[in-house]
């Protein structure tokens, strides 16, 4: 398949939050990645920042269950697009890429750091060369 931005707000339904400007962003940045990415992270992340016509959320446990969330700040919202598109391939990486994060599970600095080269390289691959 093919897929185009509006394509890809479609299959994120209601779990791309935000102005239609990081909607944009995550929607052509999606569009670097092969199929397969496109196809997980649609059905299994949330991505959420700001938007202007609601100061918070609530979600229900359901809503998130077995569910990547990626979030995006403001303070991140006002770099660069090419910084904002890093940042969520970088993101990305660590979902595709199975990483932990040190909520319920300790991890080393060693690992973090290896978490972290490794969700850099993978944006590096999508975003380098597209």
């Amino acid at each position: 398949m093919r897929w185009t931005k509006q394509d890809i707000k479609n299959a994120f339904g209601g779990k791309l939050v935000g102005d239609d400007y990081i909607k944009n962003i995550v929607t052509s940045t999606l569009l670097k990645f092969p199929d397969q990415i496109i196809e997980y992270i649609t059905k299994n992340c949330w991505i959420l920042s700001s938007s202007p016509d609601a100061w918070a959320y609530t979600f229900r446990g359901n809503d998130l269950k077995d569910k990547h969330l990626i979030f995006l700040s403001d303070e991140l919202l006002s770099e660069t697009v090419s910084q904002i598109q890093y940042t969520l391939a970088h993101e990305i990486g660590h979902i595709i890429l199975k990483h932990r994060n040190s909520i319920n599970y300790r991890q080393s600095k060693h690992e973090i750091g290896n978490q972290e080269y490794e969700a850099d390289q993978f944006a590096k691959k999508y975003l380098v060369y597209n």
